[in-house]
Parts: structure tokens; C-alpha cells; sequence
């Protein structure tokens, strides 16, 4: 039986409150009665400051989520379920604080102290998991910063690692003939999806050194745009265009300059950047290509041109339609399918 939320706040653990206090003195720099330079001295004090508590107040995070989401659950198969409802509300209000972190605090620091773990662990509650997606989407984006590259890498790579895990049992079970599915799975698949697609766009060099998940992913973000539900299949076609885009444009040159180790370092990097590139591409192979072209071009008609009295088989893809909302228009997305189709056919012939 789901657990519903209530409020507990009067029985929140002080450090949550950490989360509203952040968000108060944010408001208290934005004041207009500062200069922007004092705004951003405040701002530098107050990031510096929560930065330096993280070591105390992720082991507490960590700590919370393991031990209320354990007692929810025991609690809820006792059948005590006011108990249960506290316990759950404290998994929620510190995923809550959580999801604040995540925007601006280290990877590293996420996983050194185990929140992406049991982030990843709350994705397969059906009363947890849409607020462990919203960690996910929030960490998915990250740049890899030019510093500590290794342990963002370390930190990506679990990510990857969680991230297609529930994708892999995702679209094995609701494929094609799946039959009739809770749209509760599917919102939580296309959550999913657009983590892994934010993911991919960013940080796909993070896999360049590691063939066997690097393959795995792009099949499944494969298998995602050929899904039958047109949400998920529209969110892996945004992977698919950045991919192409970035695979095939032209390798950057750096001017060299005697004596410049700037500049030197700069084309080392350009250089690293482009053998992870040629990694890529060599996975992106004929039978990826293919179905991507073939998907494509089924997907070309609009659900409105479809015969009213054509009977569509168990499986059909699920076409564009008018109502379809929060995607544009059918014909922006068409010349996205261009794209992909003159894409496809590129990759396939270099």
C-alpha cells in the first residue's frame, strides 16, 4: 500500500531546516539596498560556509534517508501505517533538503558521503522515487570542472551506472506489447529518460574509457527513441541531435604561441576532447544508424493522417498528435527528425 506524505515539521531534525535557512539569506543578498559587489561578497561567504558543513550534514542527510526509509517500510508492512506516514514524511522532507544541495554542492562531496547511493535506492520505492529523479535531473547537467576532473568522473560514472540500471528494467518491462500500463510508470520512465538525457549531453566522455557502458547506454537510448510512447521517444531524440551535432563538428584548433603554457594546455585538452569524440563514434556503428533512419522516417505522419477507420496492431508506434502538449509544433519537430535522419546517414558513411 503507498505511503502518502504529511507534514512533520515540528518534529524535523534541526539540520533539515538548513534548506530554509539557505533560502533566507539568498533573499537577504538579493536586497536592493546592496551594490552588486557586496551582493556577491555575501553570496561567496554564504557558499563558502555551507560548503565547509557539508561534511557534517551529509553523513546526517545519508543517515535520515536509511534509517526513516527502513522504519517506513517496516512500519507499513506491520499495517501501522500513522507510524509509517511520519517516517515516510522524513524521507520526503530530506530528500526535500537533499534536492537543494544538489544544485550547487560537489559531486564528490554527493558521493563520498553516499546520498547518490540512496538517491538511487529510493528510485525503486513507488512512494520516493519522483523525488529521487529530481535529485538526478538536478546532478545529470553538471559540467566536469576543470579541477578534481577524476573524482567528478568517479561520481558521474555511479550516476551512469544507477541511472541505466532502472532505465534497463524499465524497457524491458514496457516495451513493445506491453499491454495496458499504469501512466504513473511511464511519467516516472520519461523522468528517468530526461536524466539520462541530460546526462549523456554533458557528460558522455566521462564513459570514453569505458567501452562496455558507454555500448550499453547508447542502446538504450536507443531503445528509448524507439519506444512506442511518443514522450519518451521525443526526450532520447534531444540526445540523439546534441550527439550528432557534437560528433560531427569539426575538431577545434588552438593557435600555438612559443612559451604560452596556457595555451599549450588548451591544446592538450582540445586533443583530449577530440580522442574521447573518436571513441564515441566508433559505437555509434551501422545498426544504430539504421534504426535510427527507420524510426524516422515511421515517425514522419502525423496521428491526424492515420484513416480514421484504420485499425492500428498492438505495438504501433504512438504517433504525433495535436494534443500532444509542451512540444511545439509537428513541424519543428519533423525538421528535428531531418536533422537526425541527415545525421544518421553521416555518421554512417564516415
Amino acid at each position: 500500500m503507498p505511503i502518502s506524505t504529511i507534514s512533520i515539521q515540528s518534529s524535523m531534525h534541526p539540520a533539515l531546516w538548513t534548506v530554509n535557512s539557505t533560502k533566507y539569506l539568498m533573499n537577504i543578498t538579493c536586497e536592493q539596498s546592496l551594490t552588486d559587489n557586496e551582493r556577491c561578497d555575501r553570496r561567496r561567504l554564504l557558499l563558502r560556509g555551507l560548503t565547509q558543513s557539508l561534511p557534517e550534514i551529509f553523513p546526517l542527510l545519508y543517515t535520515l534517508l536509511e534509517r526513516h526509509f527502513g522504519a517506513a517500510m517496516s512500519e507499513a508492512g506491520r499495517q501501522q501505517l500513522d507510524i509509517a506516514k511520519q517516517h515516510a514524511a522524513t524521507v520526503t522532507a530530506t530528500l526535500n533538503a537533499v534536492n537543494a544541495y544538489a544544485e550547487w554542492a560537489p559531486l564528490s562531496d554527493l558521493s563520498k558521503y553516499g546520498i547518490i547511493h540512496g538517491c538511487g535506492v529510493l528510485l525503486s520505492s513507488p512512494d520516493f522515487r519522483l523525488h529521487a529523479c529530481e535529485f538526478f535531473k538536478l546532478v545529470s547537467p553538471r559540467k566536469r570542472p576543470l579541477d578534481a576532473a577524476s573524482e567528478f568522473d568517479s561520481a558521474i560514472h555511479s550516476i551512469f551506472k544507477i541511472l541505466m540500471s532502472v532505465s534497463r528494467d524499465f524497457l524491458y518491462r514496457f516495451s513493445y506489447g506491453a499491454g495496458v500500463v499504469d501512466e504513473s510508470e511511464f511519467e516516472f520512465g520519461e523522468y528517468i529518460c530526461e536524466s539520462m538525457v541530460s546526462l549523456g549531453i554533458s557528460n558522455l566522455q566521462c564513459l570514453a574509457g569505458d567501452s562496455t557502458l558507454l555500448s550499453f547506454y547508447l542502446q538504450q537510448m536507443l531503445g528509448f527513441f524507439q519506444h512506442f510512447k511518443l514522450a519518451l521517444h521525443y526526450q532520447s531524440l534531444l540526445f540523439w541531435l546534441a550527439l550528432m551535432r557534437d560528433l560531427l563538428s569539426k575538431p577545434k584548433t588552438v593557435p600555438h604561441a612559443a612559451g604560452d603554457s596556457s595555451v599549450n594546455h588548451l591544446s592538450s585538452s582540445s586533443g583530449e576532447v577530440d580522442n574521447e569524440k573518436k571513441k564515441i563514434l566508433s559505437f555509434v556503428n551501422d545498426d544504430i544508424c539504421s534504426a535510427i533512419l527507420d524510426i524516422s522516417f515511421q515517425r514522419m505522419v502525423r496521428k491526424e493522417k492515420v484513416h480514421p477507420g484504420t485499425v492500428l496492431p498492438v505495438g504501433m508506434l504512438e504517433l504525433w498528435s495535436d494534443d500532444f502538449e509542451g512540444k511545439g509544433d509537428f513541424s519543428q519537430y519533423r525538421s528535428r527528425l531531418k536533422y537526425g535522419l541527415d545525421g544518421a546517414t553521416n555518421t554512417n558513411f564516415i
